[in-house]
């Protein structure tokens, strides 16, 4: 999820963990103090970032959301934070208390992350098992504003048990988000039977701006099927999708009965391209983006006089009118060898990575 939402959820639940004693006397800690402390420990996970510079292939398809995500290691990142703390900040409170408000902050944004398609490894570095419920997008409003009210309510009641019953809010909306989901499933046609006998369950990946809309991945012998659904118009996301400058976004999503099929593959039609995409796949330098994409499709071929490029991307971050996050590749100039490359976010500008 996005660093707000983190922030929100972790400033919230660091108001839980309880005051302690010291020296006969119960020690007070403000609202403020609490809320400044989970927010920083709610993104602390995310530090992991800057390896992103190292290699980002490397990054996404093993390192990101991995140790620093763990449950099993999530005591060891709030001890080592709240020496932090302590050394740089002169914190004059019972460690132990602390200790646990880093923890909850910590522990919030691991869960937070295993509702998105990314999905985090709670047990690493015993287990890279990602687990991810594909309920939310990477950035949903909707969450985010349950997530600022349930901190104004936990601020503004002083009852403790008034002070629990607030995180309903959020917990109902992500009730309401698997009840669409199911929804959907069920309301799902099939698609046509030329496209291949599927091979496996269905997928339904949350989408940006709305909770109505969804990405369905279906694998098949020849192939991906996939389509764009929605349960209904949603005049907010239009809104936020015009505003952002996602024209027509709407217009990509088919109700149930007008769903619109399409098959993504490997191997480009082309036959002319295949040998390069053959040889770029299966490439041993290529094994990171095979290890990391889940529903993994050929996605651009590019050829010069001087450079042939073949790249591929992960259907699980497509979406219409915006271009797909993670698209990786190779890149072959004349008579030189294969070297990794991947496209910038937003845009495609190559950029070479360490081979």
């Amino acid at each position: 999820m996005d660093a707000i939402t983190h922030m929100f959820v972790g400033a919230s639940v660091a108001q839980l963990p309880q005051q302690v004693k010291q020296s006969q006397s119960r020690v007070s800690l403000g609202w403020k103090s609490r809320a400044l402390i989970g927010a920083l420990s709610a993104i602390f996970p995310d530090i992991d970032y800057l390896l992103f510079f190292w290699n980002p292939l490397e990054f996404v398809a093993y390192w990101h959301r991995a140790e620093t995500h763990s449950l099993l290691l999530a005591p060891l990142w709030a001890w080592i934070l709240s020496k932090l703390l302590i050394r740089f900040y002169g914190w004059h409170h019972p460690p132990i208390l602390l200790f646990q408000i880093c923890l909850v902050g910590i522990l919030s944004h691991t869960l937070i992350d295993s509702l998105t398609a990314f999905g985090t490894q709670w047990f690493a570095p015993l287990s890279d098992y990602r687990v991810n419920w594909d309920l939310l997008f990477v950035v949903d409003v909707y969450f985010t504003l349950m997530a600022l009210i349930t901190l104004i309510l936990i601020v503004v009641l002083r009852n403790k048990t008034y002070r629990v019953y607030s995180f309903i809010l959020p917990l109902c909306y992500l009730l309401l988000v698997l009840l669409f989901k199911q929804q959907a499933y069920l309301q799902l046609p099939s698609p046509e039977k030329k496209e291949g006998k599927s091979s496996s369950s269905r997928v339904l990946i949350p989408q940006p701006f709305s909770p109505l809309y969804w990405h369905v991945i279906e694998p098949t012998e020849q192939g991906i099927n996939q389509a764009y659904l929605k349960l209904a118009n949603d005049v907010i996301a239009v809104n936020v999708s015009e505003l952002l400058g996602v024209d027509v976004y709407q217009n990509s999503y088919y109700l149930p009965p007008q769903l619109r099929w399409h098959m993504q593959s490997l191997k480009p039609k082309d036959i002319a391209m295949q040998r390069d995409v053959n040889l770029v796949w299966q490439h041993k330098k290529f094994s990171a983006f095979r290890d990391f994409a889940e529903y993994p499709v050929f996605y651009k071929y590019q050829k010069t006089s001087t450079k042939v490029c073949v790249w591929f991307s992960d259907l699980r971050y497509h979406w219409p009118n915006i271009i797909p996050s993670f698209r990786f590749g190779m890149c072959r100039e004349k008579e030189h060898s294969w070297q990794l490359y991947r496209l910038k976010y937003f845009s495609d500008e190559q950029v070479k990575l360490i081979n």
